[in-house]
């Protein structure tokens, strides 16, 4: 028996030696959920999962909700940030350092089904098998501010009016 365990360690090592060790996909990886609605999405989110979602301007609650519920990454049919107004979401969920891609268009919410296993890396969703199902914008601090400052400006403008 120990003779066994001995040539199975030596098979990893070599393996290992070789260069045969698996390496992770960039980006994040989880499980897909998906709702139209935030609020309804949230009371079945477990950590790890990704959330698709269609919300045009996240709200502070429901960006703090997804934070809550520990998500790998959220992927948005719509704009995170419309421009209509200041919206506090994008930020805090690019703050807590959960990726989020918007703009990826309604085809998601039919293209990827409940529980399918996925892949967020930069701007893109992708199946287990490497296939692009959406792209859109990778919010980043930078993106997010400057979206944040336009909507400020927009704001002043319409009160303005």
């Amino acid at each position: 028996m120990s003779s066994l365990r001995g040539r199975v360690q030596a098979m990893r090592i070599g393996s290992l030696r070789r260069g045969r060790a698996p390496e992770a996909a960039p980006g994040v990886t989880g499980t897909v959920r998906l709702d139209r609605r935030t609020k309804n999405l949230t009371k079945r989110l477990r950590p790890g999962d990704v959330a698709v979602i269609d919300h045009v301007d996240i709200d502070r609650v429901s960006a703090d909700s997804l934070v809550a519920c520990k998500v790998a990454a959220v992927v948005n049919a719509g704009p995170s940030t419309s421009g209509r107004y200041p919206n506090l979401g994008p930020e805090i969920l690019v703050a807590a350092g959960i990726p989020l891609v918007d703009g990826v268009g309604k085809e998601v919410l039919s293209a990827v089904k409940e529980g399918t296993g996925v892949r967020v890396d930069g701007n893109q969703l992708l199946l287990e098998d490497g296939t692009v199902v959406a792209e859109g914008t990778e919010q980043t601090p930078e993106t997010v501010a400057e979206a944040m400052a336009e909507a400020r400006a927009g704001l002043s403008v319409q009160l303005e009016a």
